[in-house]
C-alpha cells in the first residue's frame, strides 16, 4: 500500500504491450526514463514547484537509486508558488495567467523584474500593487541609467565597456547564496544610487560613472533585463551646447528656451 504505480493497467489513452496488459508507465518512470535518456544518468539541478517535492520528485530519486545505483540529481531545487490577489494560482479558481498575457501587458522586462523580485522559494503574489511597486523599483535603476547615457552623449563621452568588477562580484555573490535576488536587487539600488549623486555634479567622473553605469548592465543581463541605448542626434548635442553657452553667458531666456526644447525631447528632466 505504501508503493506507486511503475505501470498503470488501462484501456484509455496511450497504452503499450506489457506482461502485465495494455498500459502505460507510472509519472515518475517517465520521467527518470526521460532524463536518462536524453540528459544522462545524472543531471546538475532539477527544478519544479514546492507542490512536487513529495511524491514525485521522492519517487524519482528512489526509481533511480533502483535502476541505476546513483542520485538522479546534484541539486533539487523548489520554487514557491504564484498567487493573484492574495488567492493561490488555479484552475479550479478560474485566476490563471498565461505568461504570454502577462508579458503582452507588462513587457519582457518588468515581468523578469517582478518574478525576481522575491526568493524563489518564498511565493510571488501578483497584484496590480506588486505589479506597481516593481515599475517603479525598476524605473529607479533604469532611470538613472538613461540619464547618465544622455549626459555623456551630449556631452559626446564615450562611456566604454569596463565595469565596477567588485560591484559586479558583490552582486554575483548574492546569486550564489541559493540565487538569492532579492538581496541581488540591493546591490543594484546601490549601484543606481551612485549614479544619481553622480548626475547631479555638473562636470562627473565619467571613467568612475562608465564603471557604475556597466555594472549595473550587466546585473540586469543576467536577470535577462534589456538595457536600451537612448539615441542623441548632432541637433540633440548642438542645442544642449546652446543652452550651455546660453546659461555660461546668464542669457536665460534663451537657456529657458533651450532647456524647454530638450525637455520636449525627454533628454533633460
Amino acid at each position: 500500500p505504501y508503493d506507486f504505480a511503475l505501470w498503470k493497467k488501462t484501456t484509455k489513452g496511450i497504452q503499450w504491450d506489457s506482461p502485465w496488459g495494455k498500459g502505460r508507465p507510472g509519472w515518475h518512470t517517465e520521467c527518470v526514463v526521460m532524463i536518462n535518456k536524453n540528459l544522462g544518468p545524472l543531471i546538475d539541478i532539477h527544478g519544479g514547484g514546492m507542490d512536487l517535492r513529495f511524491p514525485h520528485h521522492e519517487n524519482e530519486a528512489a526509481q533511480q537509486e533502483c535502476s541505476h545505483h546513483n542520485s538522479l540529481a546534484n541539486y533539487w531545487v523548489h520554487n514557491a508558488m504564484i498567487n493573484i490577489n492574495g488567492q493561490k494560482m488555479s484552475k479550479s479558481l478560474g485566476n490563471t495567467l498565461w505568461a504570454q498575457d502577462v508579458v503582452d501587458r507588462l513587457g519582457t522586462n518588468l515581468t523578469r523584474w517582478l518574478m525576481s523580485s522575491v526568493h524563489y522559494r518564498k511565493e510571488l503574489n501578483f497584484s496590480d500593487e506588486t505589479v506597481e511597486t516593481a515599475r517603479k523599483e525598476l524605473d529607479k535603476v533604469m532611470n538613472p541609467m538613461r540619464s547618465i547615457d544622455v549626459k555623456a552623449a551630449l556631452n559626446g563621452v564615450t562611456l566604454g565597456c569596463a565595469w565596477d568588477e567588485a560591484a559586479y562580484r558583490s552582486f554575483l555573490d548574492q546569486l550564489d547564496d541559493d540565487l538569492n535576488t532579492p538581496n541581488a536587487y540591493t546591490v543594484i539600488f546601490e549601484q543606481a544610487k551612485k549614479l544619481n549623486q553622480m548626475l547631479r555634479v555638473r562636470e562627473p567622473d565619467w571613467n568612475q560613472a562608465a564603471l557604475t553605469r556597466n555594472a549595473i548592465e550587466k546585473m540586469l543581463n543576467i536577470l535577462g533585463i534589456v538595457v536600451e541605448k537612448p539615441e542623441v542626434s548632432d541637433e540633440d548635442r548642438a542645442l544642449y551646447a546652446r543652452w550651455n553657452e546660453a546659461r555660461a553667458n546668464k542669457d536665460f531666456a534663451a537657456a529657458d528656451e533651450c532647456r524647454k526644447a530638450l525637455a520636449e525631447k525627454g533628454l533633460l528632466s
